[in-house]
């Protein structure tokens, strides 16, 4: 999710770049080629032919300022996709509600998951069985093994900071097709804080 500040940035700019595309498509002024145009018919004289070439010259050179307030607007928009959509850090660590289904079955199974360790890679635990979980941009996979030695893997993508959702496979099983949802119930912040312990008598 988007934070409010970026928010703003990101209206601002989309609006100032949709100011500037209808700025740059208005007509440039015709002051100047209407009062040469009343000169001309006023006083035709011997050099009538070369005033009106020199206006046709003047009527036919271009503003370059539409391709610089295009260029600012490309630049500007750039910009924000870079702070609000390049700079945006995806932390898994936390507790989650795992809610998993194979994919034939419209009944979800509802469990938890926690991972700990870097923002990048770290274990998983999952109903008392430990395994890893790592982090490539907003992608996330978690892995854990049940006894006897059968895997399960999971893949999935941040859909916002606070929910994941993807597939899984399972090595026990011959064929495997699931889908799982994670939702997030606590951070590792959270989990990280002490909690106060009052002393007898207080």
């Amino acid at each position: 999710m988007i934070k409010k500040p970026q928010k703003w940035i990101a209206c601002f700019v989309t609006l100032t770049f949709i100011w500037l595309l209808q700025l740059s498509t208005q007509p440039v002024s015709a002051a100047g080629a209407t009062e040469a145009a009343v000169s001309v018919s006023a006083e035709q004289g011997p050099n009538f032919i070369e005033q009106a070439g020199s206006a046709s010259s003047a009527a036919g050179h271009k503003s370059i300022l539409p391709y610089i307030l295009i260029g600012v607007g490309v630049v500007a928009v750039a910009a924000v996709l870079f702070l609000v959509v390049l700079k945006t850090k995806y932390d898994p660590r936390g507790t989650w509600e795992f809610k998993w289904r194979d994919k034939p079955s419209d009944l979800w199974a509802t469990e938890s998951i926690t991972l700990a360790g870097e923002r990048t890679s770290g274990t998983s635990n999952y109903s008392g069985y430990v395994g890893t979980f790592s982090l490539d941009g907003k992608e996330l996979t978690i892995e854990w093994t049940y006894p006897g030695g059968n895997k399960m893997i999971l893949i999935g993508e941040f859909q916002t900071k606070d929910t994941v959702s993807g597939t899984y496979t399972a090595s026990m099983y011959s064929e495997v097709d699931g889908q799982f949802e994670l939702s997030r119930q606590s951070t590792a912040t959270a989990l990280n804080t002490p909690v106060a312990v009052k002393k007898v008598g207080q």
